[in-house]
């Protein structure tokens, strides 16, 4: 066999290995270290023996399991309601691995968790399952088959990494912080899992949340403990699972969704029904603000507004623009505006005791503009400090691949870790309680 032959055949066999899996999905969207776990893939033909393979988001292999992988095809009805049913590939226990998120095969997640973290680090898998339409629907009918979409929606099919915090996990396990645990968003439910942590951190597009998770995420605060929000469109719909867990719940309508318990009604948080309003968890929300790189009228960034020492470490100052172009941003009730056009965050309105605007863009929704704030507040003289960044793109391609945005995110992290300041030095004129 001549050389050119041996290096076809070669190659051609390592690409048909690589590409034997064609996706799949874990019996949990995240696990500890011992727990029991079931996989199930999807291969493009039979294989006996073949090595299943996990990777970390650096592409390193970090586990190998010997598998029987073959053929498979949704089993269930409605299987973007109930799961795609595929037969079981591999059981195992978890084995003994840092928490993080890693892939089977580089294209099936798995989140896993720490016993006891100082840094949460959410995945926003609540949101992928929404707008996933594996099986033939998603929440949304715009990729819904007959563009009518479900009410239910199953984490038992395939998902891939969310687009808008993909390149943010895969960057932020490089960094050298200490006892840092990834968990889903399914587990904000359990406050015994994360509450003893330092600090939160949600990223990318961290729509949909039960109240649970709502209460428990203020109850973290309120007990003195920080928040970063790296994360746009964020706290929108209530949702709910079902006992299991391995099901979304969100009707998005009070007259279809039929829980008799109002409070439970799967519709806008903003809703007065709901009587909990987004912005006293995180100080700002959606309608305030909008849609980002479409039309808006503003500068697809945040034009700086203060001396903030988050900035430390990058060229910006008053006057300058953060480049982010954003999907959806979130914004500050806007009590007026300075002389220089700028808006001013209503802390009488929010009840807060202190807020400042560090940047803004000019963005739209509804045909109205409106105003993407990117805030630091704190609700009472002992609540902990949320910085709210206000954009779905802050941990996407369009924002952490810049080195100022990596920068400022180090800079939020470890000053609130060290308990340093993380407000201006002088008081701000963009926050006015009155």
């Amino acid at each position: 066999m001549n050389i050119t032959v041996f290096l076809f055949l070669f190659q051609f066999a390592f690409i048909h290995q690589e590409n034997l899996i064609i996706e799949g999905y874990c019996s949990k969207v995240s696990v500890s270290t011992g727990d029991s776990l079931t996989l199930f893939v999807n291969a493009g033909e039979k294989r006996d023996n073949y090595d299943l393979k996990l990777f970390d988001l650096q592409g390193k292999q970090v586990a190998t399991y010997k598998a029987n992988v073959f053929s498979q095809e949704p089993q269930h009805e409605k299987p973007w309601e109930n799961g795609f049913g595929y037969k079981p590939s591999l059981k195992i226990k978890v084995p003994n691995l840092k928490s993080g998120v890693y892939q089977w095969e580089d294209r099936i997640p798995l989140i896993i968790k720490m016993a006891k973290p100082n840094i949460v680090v959410v995945y926003n898998s609540n949101r992928e399952n929404a707008y996933c339409n594996g099986g033939g629907k998603s929440l949304y009918s715009f990729n819904s088959s007959e563009f009518k979409p479900a009410k239910k929606v199953s984490f038992l099919r395939p998902m891939r990494l969310p687009k808008h915090a993909e390149l943010f996990l895969r960057w932020f396990e490089t960094q050298p912080f200490k006892d840092v645990g990834y968990i889903a968003d399914v587990d904000l439910d359990n406050y015994n899992a994360w509450g003893n942590a330092e600090l939160l951190i949600i990223t990318g597009h961290s729509e949909y949340w039960t109240l649970q998770a709502r209460k428990n995420f203020d109850r973290f605060v309120n007990e003195g403990k920080n928040v970063i929000v790296l994360s746009g469109n964020t706290m929108w719909w209530q949702a709910r699972y079902n006992k299991e867990k391995t099901q979304m719940i969100c009707y998005k309508s009070k007259d279809d969704d039929p829980i008799v318990n109002k409070k439970l009604k799967t519709i806008n948080w903003n809703e007065p029904k709901l009587n909990y309003p987004i912005t006293k968890s995180i100080g700002v929300e959606f309608p305030n603000a909008g849609y980002g790189r479409k039309t808006d009228k503003g500068w697809d960034g945040f034009k700086i507004l203060t001396h903030s020492p988050l900035l430390e470490g990058t060229a910006l100052k008053i006057g300058d623009v953060l480049p982010l172009p954003s999907d959806e941003t979130d914004g500050v009730p806007v009590l007026g505006f300075t002389h220089d056009g700028h808006p001013m965050a209503n802390i009488k309105a929010l009840g807060f005791d202190k807020m400042e605007i560090v940047g803004y863009d000019k963005v739209f929704r509804l045909e109205k503009e409106g105003y993407a704030t990117w805030v630091v507040f704190k609700r009472s003289k002992t609540s902990g400090i949320i910085i709210n960044t206000a954009t779905t793109d802050w941990c996407s391609s369009q924002g952490i691949s810049n080195q100022d945005v990596k920068t400022i995110t180090l800079n939020m992290i470890r000053k609130l870790m060290a308990k340093q300041n993380v407000f201006s030095a002088v008081e701000t004129v963009h926050a006015k309680k009155e």
